[in-house]
């Protein structure tokens, strides 16, 4: 059975981040809302099975020992995310398709991903709308306006998987609300703690109100915040696919 798994990676030419070859390729490194990295679309290069590579969490590793290799894997075709890239590896996610949109994020080599061309930034809100998910704690929903803005309603959660946490109440939720418009193919907003949606640019970079940015990328939509749109460890962060 094919194993889909989240791909994020690309060359330094068009990667705008790195991380250390000693921090574990867990979730989205780099991406965040105001490190300045953008994330990126690539294709899986046609080949045998492009297999996932254990990082720094095993010792030894990255490395391309059968130690080292992972069961997931994407084949040639796979569009995916890039986020951060060290040596020659690069820390990506692909989501698979609905309903669950399993989303797994790893190295993957990056000789094994095609450089992408040049593509036109998405502003049509048409093409933005839909729900979209990352996985089962991740949702966000998006309406298009006759005037071109969308409309943007998100929940997450983390502890669900618990089912110690979910007994006792102990699961962390966050939301999102706001109408906003796209620029470059890009949404950026801030939510201020009456629930009024603020530009994004005009609050400090260490304010405590929920900063996000949002991206469409081919088949997926890229959320990136700040880490303050919900309880402790609930993030909106991830690379969501369509679900309906």
């Amino acid at each position: 059975m094919r194993m889909i798994v989240a791909a994020v990676g690309i060359a330094v030419s068009w990667c705008s981040s790195a991380w250390a070859d000693d921090q574990p390729c867990y979730g989205m490194p780099a991406l965040s809302v105001d490190a300045g990295a953008v994330p990126h679309l690539a294709t899986v290069t046609p080949g045998d099975r492009a297999r996932f590579v254990k990082g720094s969490e095993q010792a030894g590793c990255p490395n391309g020992s059968a130690a080292c290799a992972m069961r997931a894997f994407v084949v040639g075709g796979d569009a995916v995310v890039v986020t951060a890239t060290a040596g020659g590896y690069a820390c990506v996610t692909f989501t698979g398709p609905g309903p669950k949109a399993v989303s797994t994020s790893g190295l993957l080599l990056r000789a094994r991903l095609g450089v992408p061309s040049p593509e036109t930034p998405v502003n049509l809100s048409a093409a933005w709308a839909g729900t979209w998910r990352s996985g089962d704690e991740q949702t966000i929903t998006i309406q298009p306006k006759p005037d071109g803005r969308i409309v943007v309603n998100g929940e997450a959660s983390w502890g669900g998987h618990d089912p110690d946490r979910v007994k006792r109440g102990g699961v962390n939720v966050g939301d999102l609300a706001a109408e906003v418009s796209i620029d470059g193919g890009v949404v950026a907003f801030a939510i201020d703690d009456d629930g009024t949606t603020k530009p994004f640019d005009k609050l400090p970079a260490d304010s405590d109100v929920c900063r996000v940015k949002l991206w469409r990328l081919g088949p997926y939509l890229v959320a990136a915040d700040n880490l303050r749109c919900g309880g402790m460890n609930v993030t909106f962060t991830g690379v969501y696919r369509k679900i309906k």
